[in-house]
């Protein structure tokens, strides 16, 4: 393996830095792609520091299209690349958009090569190695956008050819809407009704054809992984219950966390597990880009537009931070910060409901009670207002009526 050191020529914060931890913490390797065409360890690393706000590059190796590996910092550091699961994940990401591009040969191998390497170094199985889709929280987002039940398969077995193991001779049940057992190979309306369960709960089987193929196996695995039971890829009765029951939560942002135990530091967490709001095509939407529209002046219709963007440069301009239109770790910290007022009263009740309400409402109240502000009124907000109503001493039922809005904000 070709691997360069460059863990202390990388950009890094002059004021910030990653925490650290045992090695024994370790039991995961995290498989990701730059979801770019191009780059490099140092283009990353500027970016995540300067643009981001992170103390250094998000990854601990950067796998380049030619098979060179970049070393970028130590395994004892927690760096942000999957979300809550910082602290025992080391991440891995691979120069590319494999949505459009291919693995190179040397890249595929060189990656290969280290991802075993630190296996037999950390004693982690080849079950532990997920791609970052299979993280949970995560099952939504299209990374690294290869199969990883073949990425495992190819770990397994040194010198694999390029294609993944051969599927099991299909036995197709028309009609037929549920078998006790469904496995890699079957077929049938049974399947298809199980891919239609995936993609509704987020979870994306690819084509719902009935066919049980690598792409719904990887899918019931990143279900099971998600629900917390036995991980084997296989739809027997213990998954076909949690298929049932599960209730989707909400997504994660995007990009990772920068703590995975929230403490006084909260502000700074909260703004960092925000999605990047930015001008795009399709535009973005949201409660979010909403919250975003009423501190800057904008009009606020949910729409990540060209009259948002340019206000937020405004806003960019007026703060002394970095001007580029997009709202990313710095510009939601400016924002929490400003006084503005969102001008948001009473509109309706407030409850758990499935699926979630979600509005500015919701943000107002969220605000006002120190959670998270997601604008999705869930069962973390029902219980900051049911202690707000204990401490109020007024009824405890975790919904936000006239009464409980009133005393929330003296109106």
């Amino acid at each position: 393996m070709n691997i360069i050191d460059k863990r202390n020529v990388l950009a890094s914060s002059n004021t910030r830095s990653y925490r650290r931890r045992a090695r024994s913490a370790i039991r995961n390797i995290a498989i990701h792609h730059s979801a770019t065409t191009s780059g490099s360890a140092e283009a990353f690393a500027r970016y995540h520091v300067n643009n981001l706000g992170w103390p250094g590059i998000g990854y601990h190796y950067v796998v380049d299209r030619d098979g060179s590996i970049s070393r970028c910092h130590d395994l004892e550091v927690v760096s942000y690349h999957v979300g809550n699961s910082n602290s025992f994940a080391v991440g891995i990401c691979m120069v590319g958009d494999f949505r459009t591009q291919s693995l190179t040969d040397a890249q595929r191998q060189a990656t290969l090569d280290l991802t075993r390497s630190l296996m037999s170094e950390l004693n982690i199985p080849v079950e532990n190695v997920w791609g970052h889709i299979e993280f949970p929280g995560y099952a939504w987002k299209p990374c690294p956008s290869i199969s990883m039940g073949t990425f495992r398969n190819w770990l397994r077995e040194e010198g694999a050819e390029l294609t993944g193991r051969p599927a099991p001779t299909a036995t197709y049940v028309a009609g037929v809407r549920q078998r006790s057992i469904l496995n890699r190979g079957d077929q049938g309306d049974d399947v298809r009704a199980l891919q239609e369960r995936l993609e509704e709960l987020g979870f994306h089987p690819g084509p719902i054809d009935g066919i049980y193929g690598s792409q719904t196996a990887d899918a019931v695995m990143r279900f099971q992984r998600t629900a917390r039971i036995t991980v084997d890829g296989i739809v027997g009765p213990e998954t076909r219950a949690a298929l049932r029951d599960f209730e989707q939560v909400a997504e994660q942002p995007e990009h990772a966390s920068p703590t995975d135990e929230p403490d006084h530091r909260e502000e700074l967490y909260q703004s960092e597990t925000r999605r990047m709001l930015r001008l795009l095509s399709p535009m973005m939407r949201g409660s979010d880009v909403q919250e975003v529209q009423e501190k800057v002046g904008a009009v606020a219709d949910g729409i990540f537009g060209p009259e948002t963007a340019e206000r937020v440069r405004a806003f960019q301009r007026r703060e002394g931070i970095a001007v580029d239109g997009i709202v990313g770790p710095q510009t939601w910290r400016a924002l929490d910060q400003s006084q503005v007022n969102t001008g948001v009263g009473y509109q309706r009740l407030l409850s758990v409901q499935s699926p979630f309400i979600r509005g500015a409402d919701v943000q107002r109240v969220q605000r006002a009670l120190n959670v998270q502000v997601d604008g999705m009124y869930g069962p973390l907000t029902e219980r900051a207002v049911r202690n707000f109503q204990r401490r109020e001493g007024i009824t405890i039922d975790g919904i936000v009526g006239p009464q409980t809005w009133r005393r929330l904000f003296n109106e």
